[in-house]
């Protein structure tokens, strides 16, 4: 179907008013933080036992990568392409698409715990390395303040670990309930507040865990870790 110039003119006026309202949201943004992570360690031995005797460690937990649009408009400024003039006409749809983003992480977490049984200490110390993906809506709330729900899923593999029992150490890293990829799902929802065009600082809460079935005479461990984290979001191409 073609269109008339004048048709034409309307359509990208159009788009320039839809762009202004969402540039805010739509940009990347290239994010670091830095926290702290509460796990709790979910273990039941081979013979189907729960262990009650592990406490809630505390563990650093650093996060880095970029968040970006499900659909950038500005991209369609000056095109007349169907996709172009299919979003001008459903306007409403191009803004809640601009609204959720979609994260992808590189991230560093230590999963730690403690504990004591009779006259034996133990202390577990962990160092997991993985991937994290996100997807939620941007929410404005005025005042250059954004508040951001995602769910998440990451998977993370052990880089280094150690359990000290009394004064012995164990090698954790060929332990069949530590080692190979751990698969974490949950949520996190930031507070943003942006500072100028290019930077905003963020506080940010998460729940996670591990999702690993139990199997008979196999001991079974999950993760569940609680973290918060504050970073800095700057505003790129």
């Amino acid at each position: 179907m073609k269109y008339q110039p004048l048709k034409k003119i309307t359509l990208f006026l159009g788009l320039i008013i839809v762009c202004q309202h969402t540039i805010f949201s739509q940009s990347k943004k290239w994010s670091i933080g830095v926290g702290n992570a509460i796990t709790a360690f979910d273990f039941t031995n081979s013979i189907g036992n729960k262990i009650d005797y592990l406490k809630n460690g505390a563990g650093n937990a650093y996060i880095m990568g970029y968040e970006q649009s499900l659909l950038d408009t500005n991209k369609f400024v000056g095109q007349s392409t169907p996709k172009a003039i299919y979003y001008l006409k459903h306007q409403q749809l191009a803004k809640f698409l601009t609204r959720i983003k979609l994260g992808v992480h590189a991230i560093f977490n230590q999963y730690n715990a403690v504990g004591n049984i009779q006259n034996f200490d133990f202390d577990y110390q962990t160092n997991y390395a993985g991937l994290q993906f996100s997807l939620g809506p941007s929410i404005a709330m005025g005042k250059n303040w954004i508040i951001q729900p995602n769910a998440v899923i990451s998977a993370q593999h052990i880089l280094q670990g150690n359990q000290r029992v009394n004064s012995s150490y164990i090698d954790l890293t060929n332990d069949s309930s530590f080692k190979g990829i751990k698969t974490f799902v949950g949520y996190e929802i930031s507070i943003e507040k942006q500072i100028n065009n290019s930077l905003s600082f963020y506080l940010k809460g998460s729940n996670t865990q591990t999702m690993q079935t139990k199997e008979a005479g196999i001991a079974n461990l999950n993760f569940k870790s609680n973290c918060l984290q504050i970073g800095i979001k700057i505003t790129g191409n």
